[in-house]
């Protein structure tokens, strides 16, 4: 199975479809208020079902590989609706947050485990063969699981300023290498690391080797 040329050209479909969807305050939208929110309990869910998920492998099938990415967005949807945003609409929607973080001060523990639930799907799209990722359907599942993880990200920075730029240098320290696949989120986090985040080197041996169980078990042990 080839994966060079997928890599390669995996950034431009990234960086055409993958531009996060801007979030704007629910308390300009009349009749309409904002809730308090558990974003620690929320994202530490999230993280409980994307580790749940089956892990996938170079030689996964089209079938293994759908049911693999389709939960991922699954998680992430579920994440959504608890934050109070709607994940599933169209690049050049509107969407409102209604809600407000309980506590500010958990950022840093909401870092480590966003951090985790990046790499972990990093995971499963990174080993995605170049010939099943060619497949329309899968490819289509691709540049979603990118763009509603920027909207998902930007949704959790509105309601913890900073929490972002924690979580690009956690991934930074660990040399976490993005997918290709993942140019959305790449754009959104390389900046806050000064662009350190895109000189790293991706590759799938990388990934299916030692450093992801490593890296998911320093983060969450």
């Amino acid at each position: 199975m080839r994966f060079a040329p997928l890599l390669c050209a995996l950034p431009l479909i990234g960086s055409v479809f993958a531009a996060p969807t801007p979030i704007k305050d629910v308390s300009a939208v009349a009749g309409v208020e904002k809730r308090d929110v558990d974003v620690l309990a929320i994202v530490t869910e999230l993280q409980a079902d994307i580790s749940a998920i089956a892990a996938i492998t170079p030689t996964s099938v089209e079938a293994e590989v759908t049911v693999c990415l389709e939960a991922v967005l699954v998680a992430f949807n579920k994440c959504g609706e608890a934050l109070g945003i709607e994940l599933d609409v169209g690049l050049d929607a509107d969407v409102a947050i209604g809600a407000i973080a309980k506590r500010q001060d958990i950022a840093p523990e909401a870092a480590q485990i966003l951090a985790a639930v990046i790499a972990q799907v990093n995971v499963f799209v990174g080993v995605v063969s170049s010939d099943v990722a060619a497949i329309p359907a899968v490819a289509a599942l691709l540049v979603k699981i990118d763009s509603t993880l920027c909207l998902l990200l930007n949704a959790i920075e509105a309601l913890l300023a900073g929490v972002l730029s924690l979580v690009a240098h956690i991934l930074l320290d660990l040399k976490c290498a993005l997918a290709p696949v993942l140019a959305g989120v790449l754009g959104l986090l390389d900046g806050l690391v000064g662009g350190l985040l895109g000189g790293l080197i991706f590759t799938v041996d990388g990934l299916t080797g030692g450093l992801v169980g490593g890296l998911l078990g320093g983060l969450l042990g």
